[in-house]
């Protein structure tokens, strides 16, 4: 492939990745469409408990699973933000870390039609850059891309947002500029 021909691939590239973001962006607050019926009025399937695997950093820079009871809505937004409204609070074992601080929270997510989730990750206080090793970033970026994707298959990858913008990396070294997918290589077969 030529220069020419590369730089054109990545251009285009590009502006599919920042079309889907314009569009996640300008669909996340827009008011439901009128002649609809509000969601409190419609019936709804009652939350059911599910056994969501948690992939957490643990001794030996390996991620680890720890089985949690969830109560899940069956709509799949609901089903996400419980999810990873579970796993930013961190593991409840003693071998295990929690992937980000706790100036960490979830700000926001939406789901297209494709399977891709948007994730948008809330760092509050002075500094919003989170001092990480490579090692460490890796682990809470696939801590939460597999907690996500191997509990929830109807979500195809995950495009990750600090503060509400996909930036080049989360934390000074992995790439975040692309659709993120499950990493089980980093799973460890059994918790330290």
């Amino acid at each position: 492939m030529n220069r020419r021909t590369a730089g054109l691939f990545l251009a285009v590239v590009l502006l599919l990745a920042l079309g889907i973001v314009a569009l996640w962006w300008s669909q996340r607050d827009r008011p439901a469409a009128s002649g609809q019926v509000p969601a409190s009025d419609t019936p709804e399937l009652e939350a059911a408990e599910v056994v969501a695997d948690l992939y957490f950093p643990g001794k030996g820079g390996r991620l680890f699973v720890e089985q949690r009871a969830l109560h899940m809505a069956a709509a799949l937004e609901e089903r996400l933000t419980s999810l990873l409204e579970t796993f930013l609070m961190g593991p409840e074992g003693d071998n295990l870390y929690p992937a980000f601080p706790p100036e960490v929270s979830l700000g926001g997510l939406t789901v297209t039609d494709e399977g891709i989730a948007f994730v948008d990750l809330t760092i509050t206080g002075q500094n919003t850059h989170l001092p990480w090793g490579s090692k460490q970033e890796m682990l809470a970026v696939y801590g939460l891309v597999d907690t996500v994707l191997l509990n929830l298959p109807e979500i195809q990858g995950v495009i990750l947002l600090r503060n509400g913008e996909q930036r080049a990396t989360f934390g000074g070294h992995l790439d975040t500029t692309r659709l993120l997918l499950a990493n089980e290589e980093l799973v460890a077969e059994r918790v330290p």
